[in-house]
């Protein structure tokens, strides 16, 4: 029975590959709408004043990002499937188990690539002039999810597909996790008000809102943390786990000390920010002489 259904379920799942793209953007904006929404309705923290510029900035990434990826990563990708099966391996979509298995597995493997990527990101420099666009949002919402550079988004994709290929991880497992994280990533992000009991146990299954948020924060001894892109296992496994930030969820700022003095950037501030020679925020202390005391010798 679960196979004959299977059979009458692959032409529809074939057309959703086949129009994978659009349904993709489609749900994004879908879900997006809905969020800021739901958030309007029951924030964890009140929205500041600039809710709306930032989401038009957002969004302006966001259609910058895929107009980007529609115009040349075609030629990238087909180079990197090619790189990436250099290694004649079958993989997981060879492995000689249940059609279901290789899903399950697909799926953990495409979120541990995401999570070492992520990783990398933050600690490969000319990585993290791309992603810290993403960190530099004073302020955490569903939106923040597509705040990326259009270059992130293509050389994410670009290292993604070159390790997806040498997995030989299954198309259908890919497409899966593709529209789980396409919606998690919006969920997590999300300035939604969840009960702190829902968000103790829930963040044993999936990242929470106030688990991702500890990444965001300007702390980078805090953002260099929590990982994680849909499941939290791997932040645990790899002791990259931080609970909360020190001053509490409700006392932490978010964003990037490098911009910590500076107005709020535009669509054309943040694609030109990765190649700016941006001072630190706060600067080391002079060196400054101190004469040593002078004993006071007893006569």
């Amino acid at each position: 029975m679960a196979f004959a259904l299977c059979l009458r379920a692959m032409p529809l799942i074939n057309t959703v590959l086949q129009y994978f793209e659009p349904i993709a953007h489609a749900l994004l904006l879908s879900g997006l709408a809905f969020f800021v929404l739901v958030e309007g309705r029951s924030p964890r923290i009140s929205a500041p004043p600039d809710k709306w510029p930032r989401l038009q900035i957002h969004v302006g990434l966001y259609v910058l990002g895929a107009v980007t990826m529609a115009l040349v990563f075609e030629p990238l990708n087909t180079q990197a499937m090619v790189w990436g099966a250099a290694l004649g391996w079958s993989g997981i979509a060879g492995a000689d188990w249940p059609t279901w298995a290789k899903i399950i597995a697909g799926v953990l493997a495409m979120d541990l690539l995401q999570y070492l990527l992520h990783v990398l990101s933050h600690y490969v420099p000319w990585w993290w002039r791309l992603h810290k666009i993403h960190h530099s949002d004073t302020f955490m919402d569903a939106s923040t999810s597509i705040r990326h550079h259009p270059l992130e988004t293509l050389v994410n994709a670009f290292v993604l597909v070159l390790l997806m290929a040498a997995l030989q991880i299954p198309i259908y497992a890919i497409a899966l996790y593709a529209l789980l994280q396409q919606f998690h990533a919006l969920f997590c992000h999300s300035n939604l008000n969840l009960p702190l009991g829902v968000d103790k146990y829930l963040r044993w299954i999936v990242v929470t809102p106030d688990m991702h948020a500890v990444h965001h924060s300007v702390r980078m001894d805090e953002g260099n943390s929590n990982f994680g892109m849909v499941f939290p296992w791997w932040d645990h496994i790899f002791r990259s786990y931080c609970a909360a930030p020190r001053v509490g969820r409700l006392g932490m700022r978010f964003g990037i000390t490098e911009l910590a003095a500076t107005r709020q950037m535009h669509v054309l501030d943040l694609l030109g920010f990765p190649f700016w020679r941006v001072r630190p925020a706060v600067a080391k202390a002079p060196v400054v002489a101190v004469k040593p005391k002078r004993s006071k010798r007893r006569h």
